[in-house]
């Protein structure tokens, strides 16, 4: 009713966020409104608590400092995708089970206690994923992501601060991102050379 965030509840009772939260929904807690303009701001009425909250921690952040999370975030997701995308090898397939068809029988069927049977299959459609296609698209993606990266980075530099310190990870980021693109560019030379070798061999 003060006006506390949850973060700042959580902070004074010595409690985790999660606690706090489990009190709101558990006493039906209502952020109070702090006057009739406010009480019909479209923010109030359809956004949830935790934006809301999330907004007003916002309050004083610079559009550098947003920038700047943009950045993070995005350089965050490209080495988070190295792992979530890595193909081992050219044998590394991905075999997914699309549809299946089973007996309807076998469903309403049970045993003598009461538990029903496996269903018995009688078809099933699989889609597959081969190595060079998961690899193709890991390669676009990240040129994306990495391009993106590069315009917020160039919009930072231009609005920080000649000695803002942020400025030297920055150049370590874009040392990483230089390194990547090569190493992307030297794997797509090496996937055109085996198509067209292929293609001779077929001729």
């Amino acid at each position: 009713m003060k006006g506390m965030t949850y973060q700042q509840l959580a902070d004074h009772y010595n409690v985790s966020i999660h606690t706090v939260k489990s009190w709101k929904r558990r006493y039906g807690w209502q952020r109070q409104k702090k006057s009739s303009k406010q009480a019909h701001s479209i923010f109030n009425q359809f956004l949830s608590d935790e934006t809301i909250e999330i907004m007003e921690k916002m309050g004083g952040r610079t559009s550098l400092d947003l920038i700047w999370d943009q950045i993070q975030i995005q350089y965050a997701a490209i080495i988070r995708a190295q792992r979530i995308m890595h193909v081992a090898d050219r044998d590394d397939m991905i075999k997914e089970l699309k549809k299946a068809t089973y007996i309807p029988s076998s469903l309403e069927e049970e045993t003598i206690e009461g538990i029903h049977p496996e269903p018995e299959i009688t078809s099933e459609e699989f889609s597959f994923q081969f190595s060079w296609d998961r690899h193709a698209t890991f390669l676009n993606a990240q040129s994306r992501a990495m391009g993106e990266l590069r315009r917020l980075i160039k919009q930072f530099e231009e609005l920080a601060h000649a000695k803002d310190e942020r400025r030297l990870r920055l150049k370590q980021i874009e040392l990483t991102i230089e390194k990547t693109k090569k190493a992307v560019r030297e794997e797509k030379e090496e996937d055109l050379h085996i198509m067209i070798k292929r293609k001779e061999d077929n001729s």
